[in-house]
């Protein structure tokens, strides 16, 4: 079977940021302001564009081509994971000047979308599977969102502990370039809570139980074998009660881009994937703390959905000679 690896992160902020304490949303409920800005959760700044958000995909996706290696008109197919496009036949025009834009002439385009900012995890594994099978050599995945079509302008997002940024990532799945082997994904998808704040956070911890719980079925690992999930920009606090339940808390979480970035909805796993890989040191038998652990996860979490791609830590080189 081929092994489908994950390439060349990387990403596009909006081009305006401004601190988080100028939002109206947090100027008009102090008791939400004090929750996110405090250190604990870390939210400082945010976001935003009046661009497109192709505008800021395509940034994105020429980095990650670049990087990568892979010319533009030998990928096979570009899955967009966004609520953002415009409506109607408006989507198909943007499209097609993003593929032409970025030199994508023989890629046919396709959205994913109805799973929130779990989305473009769903992609990451759908590109894999395509890969593994042998149907796509190169598949490029494609997330970005505006909060003005998204969340439908609100910044204060995901129950009131997070705030939306503008951003667009990419990132390519690959059969022959270098890149970190895509081990396995999965997905949960549960149903509203019922009414009050017990409820909510027991629905959760189940949820990420229940996901955690796949992903091991898929591709048995454990906890202590994970360098680091690399989550949606939640607030520390929120994550904590979710994933150290499944064994993933404390300084398995990557966070420190929360105060950078905010939640860029969608994009974030692949943003923090890509700013740790920007300043990892060499591969090596094991981490800086030398514990041997070998495995990243990403995880992407909405509403009602989570998604989460496991990946082995220590990349494969370009095997592009003979591969196919």
């Amino acid at each position: 079977m081929i092994t489908a690896r994950l390439c060349a992160p990387a990403y596009e902020l909006g081009e305006y940021a401004a601190p988080v304490t100028e939002l109206p949303e947090l100027q008009a409920d102090p008791r939400i302001a004090a929750e996110l800005t405090a250190p604990k959760a870390g939210f400082e700044t945010y976001r935003w564009s009046d661009a497109p958000v192709v505008e800021l995909m395509a940034a994105a996706v020429q980095r990650t081509l670049g990087e990568a290696g892979i010319p533009g008109d030998e990928v096979d197919l570009v899955l967009l994971a966004t609520d953002s496009l415009p409506g109607g036949r408006a989507a198909h025009r943007d499209v097609a000047e993003l593929l032409a834009e970025t030199g994508l002439t023989r890629a046919t385009a396709g959205t994913l979308g109805l799973m929130d900012c779990a989305t473009a995890m769903a992609a990451l594994g759908t590109a894999a599977s395509l890969v593994r099978d042998g149907s796509a050599r190169h598949v490029l995945v494609v997330s970005g969102d505006l909060a003005d079509h998204a969340t439908g302008g609100e910044r204060v997002v995901a129950g009131g502990v997070a705030i939306a940024s503008d951003a667009a990532a990419s990132a390519l799945v690959s059969a022959t370039a270098a890149g970190l082997p895509i081990l396995g994904m999965a997905h949960h998808t549960s149903a509203a809570p019922g009414a009050g704040a017990r409820a909510e956070l027991t629905a959760k911890v189940t949820a990420h139980r229940e996901l955690f719980a796949r992903l091991a079925a898929h591709h048995p690992h454990r906890p202590e074998s994970v360098r680091a999930v690399l989550p949606s920009n939640f607030a520390r606090m929120a994550l904590e009660i979710y994933l150290s339940d499944v064994g993933y808390g404390g300084d398995k979480l990557a966070l420190r881009n929360v105060g950078r970035i905010a939640h860029c909805l969608g994009s974030d796993p692949l943003i923090n994937l890509a700013d740790r890989l920007a300043d990892a040191e060499p591969a090596g038998p094991g981490t800086k703390d030398g514990t041997g652990a070998e495995h990243l996860v990403l995880l992407g979490a909405g509403i009602s959905h989570l998604a989460a791609v496991l990946l082995d830590a220590r990349p494969l080189p370009d095997a592009s000679e003979g591969a196919f």
